[in-house]
């Protein structure tokens, strides 16, 4: 008999043509993990479970061991550094330990719960298996049995669709064909045909180029969010009633079980009578598919696989760490070719000023988040998350390495998506007001009580996230003095009601000192810098690519918002950044040990293993001293710290005024003489200040911020052509033609027309 991931069994099935079944109309209701593994793998599939419980890898046997009571010199670095505590970095970190690999992930803050996955509202992109349209096309929440044929509404193939029409990629899809759930392996990819083939081959990671926007998506990026996503959520998030893998608090031998699940809202199903997965629907969906935890999904979910990556015995972590510089074998770099050895970080300690070389056999991942923080106005939270860490070190390793302006290591950093709705109160920071408002019915409105979103968009509030906030913005624009123009009001629905689905907006507004009661008054909203769509380049794999040849940095990964895998093009869906973090994560994870690679790239990280096993043992012989002196001997220069904090303030305040909703050329080449200055600066007190330890977070954070600034601000100025979350102002020239794109077609040309009017 099969086995059932599910004590529920009493639920219709249908056979897929590959002989495996498929979900049934029930969210998380009962998987056939025998037949959907043979299914897999006549498919071309690797299989989750498999991968898990199985390793034969020569890279992982030798770490099977307990790393924490390891104190040998040498043996320490035989682990992997993930710099970030965030979902992506947890993914990261749990999927290499489950196989076998030490990790040591560094975090910022003194908690490792302090990440901006923490802060975010909305949800996680699951899928919704209930929802099936008839013959007819009527929409119902069961498959009936009238023998009506049927079709699921939420499938992998409009997922993808719905992440290129968000993404500002105006052209066809090149794959029109539904794909079943599964590995999204090197048989299906579209773009990247020498994957794997040899580590300096060539490789298409940017995507193809829309000739009217010039936006780049990576179509493959998409298809492996949508095909491997559902399986990643059950694999590290849900329990066993919901078909996942793991156990409440219990980490099995097995590897079957992270010990994480997440508590994510339920309702009560009518034809079956069980609770079920709540499911809602958010701008630019097809179907409802966002499974969330009231207001606060990325709380939850960042507590619980922070716990379960902190109860494995390969995983540890530190905190009040600041990477400043990653560590690379010059030996194995030139010139001429950027596939060097990243063997590990330079390490700031918060309390002790100290610096120390943290070296890893495995690599590094850059999983420290986005730099929507750099701007005067985010809803990032104030501190050290979203100022740009991973950007920063890469082109500083890119620098090292290569010399300045290069290029490649870091990719499309124009398309900074402004949230379209931030709590506007004047001199206070913003809070944002998540994006499921809108998609619970919520209405955008000027101050005489106009709704105007339609106005931009056919979709009104549900529209594209760019369109949106360009849409608040314009508003905005049109009122002078202390007379506001644009609001959020959802007064319509029932109090109670929304008091429960949106406790933290509810329990935020009502604490100001001038309490709001959203449910009875219209909120005041303006856009806010939000979400870095591109950054650290990479192949889907997560290996970070330092060319447009498609070359890597061996032993260097990214993921989750600190990467560019090509997903989201100019523009994000909403709430697949977390959904992004766990399937990304989860392949770097992979990639590192080797699982489910092919034997040329399980070799080929083997050797990079063995050559930096080879480099870092050559580095302590050399290090007859620590790298920085006690902490009893620390003494920070407070002198240093404030002037760092006053060019920090006056980059932000640079950033928002002259890179921020609607850009102008003028602003912008202002804007990258005025950073280069401040990037300039920020050398100057770091090198002044980090050898004899008085160099604080203040001046790393100062130094990260300039070196992602000035990277945004010169790709903004480089791209003259609208589209998706970069908007330039219209100029004289705005008709000329891209000179290296496509030829544009009608069908683009009027889809483009929606996109941009009055925006």
């Amino acid at each position: 008999m099969s086995r059932l991931l599910s004590p529920i069994h009493r639920i219709a099935t249908r056979s897929t043509t590959s002989g495996g079944i498929r979900w049934s109309s029930y969210v998380g209701d009962v998987r056939c993990w025998d037949n959907l593994s043979k299914s897999y793998s006549r498919r071309g599939f690797a299989s989750f479970s498999a991968n898990l419980s199985t390793n034969t890898n020569p890279v992982t046997n030798h770490n099977r061991r307990s790393f924490r009571s390891n104190n040998n010199n040498i043996r320490s670095h035989e682990r992997l550094l993930v710099l970030g505590s965030g979902v992506a970095g947890c993914a990261t970190a749990l999927t290499a330990a489950r196989h076998g690999i030490p990790v040591t992930v560094l975090h910022a803050g003194s908690l490792k719960e302090d990440c901006n996955s923490y802060w975010a509202q909305g949800g996680i992109i699951y899928k919704n298996y209930r929802l099936w349209e008839g013959a007819n096309g009527g929409m119902m929440s069961d498959r009936g049995g009238n023998g009506e044929t049927k079709r699921l509404v939420d499938t992998t193939l409009s997922l993808v669709e719905d992440i290129r029409v968000a993404s500002g990629y105006l052209g066809k899809l090149q794959r029109g064909e539904e794909l079943e759930e599964g590995r999204y392996g090197d048989g299906l990819v579209l773009n990247n045909k020498n994957s794997g083939s040899n580590s300096n081959g060539s490789r298409n990671v940017l995507g193809k180029k829309c000739s009217t926007t010039g936006i780049h998506w990576n179509e493959d990026a998409a298809w492996k969010l949508a095909c491997e996503g559902p399986s990643r959520v059950r694999e590290l998030l849900l329990g066993k009633r919901d078909g996942g893998m793991n156990h409440d608090g219990d980490l099995s031998e097995g590897v079957t079980s992270t010990g994480c699940v997440v508590p994510f809202d339920r309702v009560k199903d009518g034809n079956l009578d069980v609770d079920v997965l709540s499911l809602c629907l958010e701008a630019s969906h097809a179907a409802p598919r966002i499974i969330h935890h009231a207001d606060c999904t990325g709380k939850v979910i960042t507590t619980h696989i922070t716990k379960a990556a902190a109860n494995h015995p390969l995983i540890e972590f530190v905190g009040d760490s600041l990477a400043t510089d990653l560590l690379f074998d010059s030996g194995n770099s030139s010139t001429s070719s950027n596939d060097g050895l990243v063997i590990g970080a330079r390490v700031l300690d918060k309390r002790s000023k100290q610096l120390t070389n943290y070296y890893a056999t495995h690599g590094v991942v850059l999983a420290s988040g986005g730099l929507a923080g750099i701007y005067q106005h985010s809803t990032n939270p104030v501190g050290f998350n979203a100022l740009g860490s991973s950007v920063g070190l890469a082109l500083r390793l890119e620098n090292d390495m290569l010399g300045r302006n290069k290029g490649g290591i870091v990719s499309d950093l124009e398309y900074i998506q402004f949230h379209p709705t931030s709590l506007y109160v004047p001199n206070e920071a913003r809070f944002l007001l998540t994006e499921a408002l809108r998609g619970e019915g919520a209405i955008l409105r000027d101050a005489d009580g106009r709704a105007f979103a339609r106005d931009y968009h056919p979709n009104g509030e549900l529209a594209p996230r760019d369109i949106v906030a360009r849409a608040v913005f314009s508003e905005t624009q049109k009122t002078s003095g202390e007379e506001h123009n644009a609001f959020l009001d959802i007064t319509h629905r029932d109090s109670d009601w929304l008091k429960g689905r949106f406790p933290s907006i509810h329990a935020h507004l009502t604490s100001r000192d001038k309490p709001m009661d959203f449910t009875k008054e219209c909120i005041p909203v303006i856009p806010a810098a939000h979400y870095t769509c591109g950054g650290v380049t990479t192949d889907l794999d997560g290996r970070v690519v330092g060319s447009k040849e498609g070359r890597w940095y061996r032993n260097l990964f990214a993921a989750g918002e600190a990467a560019r895998t090509g997903l989201h093009g100019g523009n994000r869906l909403a709430s697949t950044s977390l959904l992004e973090g766990l399937v990304f994560g989860s392949s770097v994870g992979e990639m590192v040990a080797g699982a489910g690679m092919s034997n040329y790239v399980g070799e080929e990280v083997n050797g990079a293993v063995h050559e930096a096993r080879s480099a870092i043992e050559q580095r302590l012989a050399r290090e007859r001293s620590p790298t920085s002196k006690s902490a009893s001997g620390v003494s920070n220069d407070t002198t240093a710290s404030r002037e760092a904090n006053a060019f920090l303030t006056q980059l932000k305040a640079l950033m928002w005024d002259n890179v921020g909703v609607v850009r102008d050329p003028a602003k912008l080449s202002m804007a990258v003489s005025e950073l280069t200055a401040i990037r300039d600066q920020a050398d100057l007190l770091w090198e002044e200040n980090s050898e004899c330890n008085k160099a604080g977070e203040e001046i790393v954070a100062l130094r990260d911020a300039a070196y992602a600034g000035l990277a945004l601000a010169k790709s903004a100025l480089a791209n003259r052509v609208s589209g998706g979350a970069h908007y330039v102002a219209p100029q004289e020239d705005a008709n000329e033609s891209l000179s290296d794109g496509e030829s544009s077609s009608d069908e683009e040309e009027e889809e483009v027309m929606v996109a941009v009017a009055r925006g």
